[in-house]
Order: C-alpha cells, then sequence, then structure tokens
C-alpha cells in the first residue's frame, strides 16, 4: 500500500537486488506523511484499516472510494448494487503503481520429473484463452498480451472497460517490493506504516527506525 503512494512521488522502496531499502528516503517520507494526513483530514479512517474489509466496506457503502487489488474487481462488479468506476491511481511528480500477484518458480534442487511437471503446469496455465479467463474469473490483469488478443478477453474489455485500467497503468509501474529476508524487512516496513498511522511515532521517526533495522537485517548480503 506505501508502495501506491511512494510510486507516484518517483521514488523506489528498494534496490534491484533487493539488498539496501530507502525507507528515511524524504519522497518515503513525504509519501506516509500525506498517508496519514488522510485521516487527520477526515478522508481515511484513523488507524490502520484492515485490507481484507475494504471490498466488503464499498459494496456497503461504508467507503465512497477504495484501493485494493484487482483481485476484488470481479467479485465487486457480481455483489455491488451501484454502478462504480475504477480509476488509475493518481499520479504526483509521476504516474505509476507496484505490481502485485504471485508468481510461479521452479526449483534448481528439486528431482528432475518435479521440474519437469511443474513447467508443464506453468505452460498450461499460462496459455492465452486459460488466462483470459482466469482474468475474467478474478480480476486479476491478465499474464500476457496474448490474453488480451484472444476474442473472449476483447469482448469482456468492451462491454465492462474497467477490466483494462490497471492493465493500461503496466507501462508506468513498477516491480513490487522485495528483498532478501523479504518477510522480515516487509514486517520491519509494516509496523513503521503502522506507527505512523496509529500516531505512536512520526512519519520521520518510523521511517528511520525501519531503515536502520532493515540495515541490520540485510547487511550480510551487500
Amino acid at each position: 500500500m506505501l508502495q501506491t503512494f511512494t510510486t507516484p512521488n518517483d521514488v523506489l522502496l528498494a534496490n534491484e537486488a533487493g539488498t539496501k531499502v530507502t525507507f528515511d528516503h524524504p519522497k518515503v517520507i513525504e509519501a506516509l506523511e500525506m498517508w496519514v494526513n488522510l485521516a487527520k483530514d477526515g478522508v481515511h479512517p484513523k488507524g490502520v484499516v484492515e485490507w481484507g474489509t475494504t471490498p466488503k466496506d464499498f459494496m456497503e457503502k461504508k467507503a465512497a472510494i477504495i484501493v485494493t487489488t484487482t483481485g476484488n474487481l470481479t467479485n465487486i462488479k457480481a455483489n455491488a448494487k451501484f454502478d462504480f468506476g475504477v480509476g488509475q491511481i493518481a499520479g504526483h511528480v509521476r504516474k505509476g503503481s507496484p505490481t502485485g500477484g504471485g508468481n510461479f518458480y521452479i526449483f534448481k534442487s528439486a528431482p528432475k520429473a518435479q521440474q519437469e511437471a511443474a513447467f508443464k503446469f506453468a505452460q498450461w496455465i499460462t496459455q492465452p484463452e486459460r488466462a483470459a479467463q482466469w482474468s475474467m474469473d478474478s480480476g486479476y490483469v491478465a499474464v500476457s498480451q496474448a490474453a488480451y488478443d484472444t476474442p473472449v478477453l476483447k469482448k469482456y474489455g468492451q462491454e465492462f472497460p474497467q477490466a483494462l485500467v490497471a492493465r493500461d497503468q503496466l507501462p508506468v509501474s513498477v516491480a513490487e517490493f522485495s528483498t532478501h529476508e523479504n518477510q522480515r524487512v516487509t514486517k520491519v516496513l509494516n509496523d513503521a506504516v503502522q506507527a505512523a498511522l496509529n500516531g505512536t511515532k512520526t512519519s520521520a521517526q518510523a521511517m528511520k527506525d525501519a531503515q536502520k533495522e532493515a540495515d541490520r537485517i540485510l547487511r550480510s548480503y551487500r
């Protein structure tokens, strides 16, 4: 979620190698402070909002605007009792958003038979027609242009253009936050964001503390 604000502020939270983070960068602190100020201005509920409740809050009209994964789009389309729109993330210094979703991995230490089976499955599930159906059924961005070129997804996009908004944002999007010791570093970041949103630390102090802890965790990878 923080990347949704740092990306338009033209700053990345980590280097490509995943060995360094930029939590205490002035632009990161500025982005977090903007998020904190949304609550101060009454636009965002105070404190931390549970990510999983946002679609339900929107469909029950408890929230007028939500930022959520495209994976909720088909659910909202099927269950919202009102017309709704979808928009790209607002730009500031630049436009853009982090990507998300999941990945397939084939481990080099796995037995050859398992590697071959995993590769066969990855090929099967990413075929254009299957990827197109997955996109329509879930709301997630399809995994290839070939999927969007299928007649069925072309027709769906014409009938429901909201499904193409996130895809059209991909050219200006950035990779999802990822580092070595990713779970540990992400927890450090999440705790810092929570501290700022709850008001137990200023945005600057929260991110400076997070930077020190992340540096400690990643020290051996540099």
